[in-house]
């Protein structure tokens, strides 16, 4: 009965996974990675590039981000959790909303949510039901049965960016607003400047997290967010001395300004916010 009784709690989870593989293959699960890391927090890592965050609470999980959708996400995460799942994106760009479609209902900002309807138009095709976008703002709280998450819209990587703070936790969960390397040279990113005050937004709320969880790579201490500050404004005071950022072709007229561990990526003609013209 001893052995008997280690084995019970893992048969959930290896059912799952075996009914997964022989729905969907055995690749499925292959572009997954994931640990668990602080207070109940499961970090995936899609494809070693893209992070997606599964927060417990006792009564619901929270999905924050959605990956590639290069597998099956959803059951993957029901290997981790047998909690009921929310998914919420942290905005509207295709390495983060391409499982969408795998959720009947998905939360996120009304800035991002015509691009993340034609990303799940065009993923889900007839294999999923139709999921439902509720769109969520500034001060929306996610109650997850003894754990709360507030969010807080931070526009500049794209207009309906946002944050969520786990204030009792003490995390921050970033999306990509905030990643070792910030790309703001992309179609639709704000003006620096519009970004610099969203930075500020946060920084303002610091004593609630000390954790950064971004959207790509490894895990950042608070402390990051005051050097990311100090890299924006040198840009936009002019005291940087920028490099071109060539990542790759799609990067191509980008610059590329550093500042002890943070990086920023911006298209040197959006820096400013333009004044609006008089008739």
């Amino acid at each position: 009965m001893k052995s008997l009784s280690f084995f019970c709690p893992i048969v959930p989870a290896v059912l799952m996974l075996f009914m997964c593989n022989c729905l969907f293959g055995q690749d499925s699960f292959s572009a997954y990675t994931s640990t668990k890391s602080v207070s109940n927090v499961w970090t995936i890592v899609e494809s070693n590039t893209v992070n997606i965050y599964v927060v417990e609470g006792s009564d619901s999980a929270l999905v924050i981000d959605a990956g590639y959708g290069k597998g099956d996400l959803k059951g993957y995460i029901q290997t981790l959790t047998m909690l009921p799942l929310i998914m919420v994106n942290t905005h509207g760009h295709g390495d983060h909303t391409g499982d969408d479609h795998q959720f009947e209902k998905v939360y996120a900002h009304p800035e991002d949510m015509e691009q993340i309807e034609a990303i799940i138009k065009r993923t889900a095709g007839d294999k999923d039901g139709k999921t439902t976008l509720v769109p969520i703002t500034e001060g929306y709280v996610f109650d997850l049965g003894g754990r709360k998450l507030e969010v807080i819209e931070v526009p500049g990587h794209t207009h309906g960016s946002i944050c969520l703070i786990d204030a009792q936790n003490k995390i921050l969960f970033a999306g990509d607003h905030i990643n070792a390397v910030v790309w703001l040279f992309l179609k639709g990113c704000y003006p620096l400047e519009v970004y610099l005050n969203s930075l500020e937004k946060i920084e303002k709320r610091i004593n609630d997290y000390n954790i950064i969880m971004p959207g790509h790579n490894a895990l950042l201490d608070k402390t990051f967010i005051t050097e990311h500050i100090a890299c924006v404004k040198s840009i936009l005071d002019g005291t940087c001395v920028p490099v071109p950022y060539n990542y790759s072709a799609m990067t191509k007229g980008a610059m590329l300004c550093k500042y002890k561990t943070s990086e920023v990526a911006y298209d040197p003609e959006n820096l400013f916010v333009q004044p609006t013209k008089k008739n």
